[in-house]
């Protein structure tokens, strides 16, 4: 059975200092949130309902959430997207998703 997921790629030449920054910053576990894994160039964070997963690769920051259904996906992406395009907002950074 497939899990619920959607995907988004933002073309920033500023990927890598977005995924520093959402490491260090999601690593208090803010809301909590739970780190899972981080490396250097990906980071995987446990939202409680979600997996929300962050690569960094060349000029492009990729966004998945993954859910354990439709509903949880939709709530989650909004907070995921939310948090992203709020970082971001100086690069005026937005998030399309599609289907993961």
């Amino acid at each position: 059975m497939d899990v619920p997921a959607l995907e988004a790629h933002l073309d920033t030449p500023r990927a890598e200092r977005y995924l520093a920054q959402l490491t260090s910053h999601l690593g208090h576990g803010p809301g909590g949130l739970k780190v899972l894994s981080t490396a250097a160039d990906e980071l995987v964070v446990d939202l409680g309902t979600a997996t929300w997963t962050v690569r960094a690769t060349g000029d492009q920051l990729v966004l998945r959430v993954e859910a354990g259904d439709q509903a949880e996906l939709e709530q989650q992406s909004e907070r995921v997207a939310h948090r992203i395009e709020q970082i971001a907002r100086r690069d005026a950074l937005r998030v399309d998703w599609r289907q993961g």
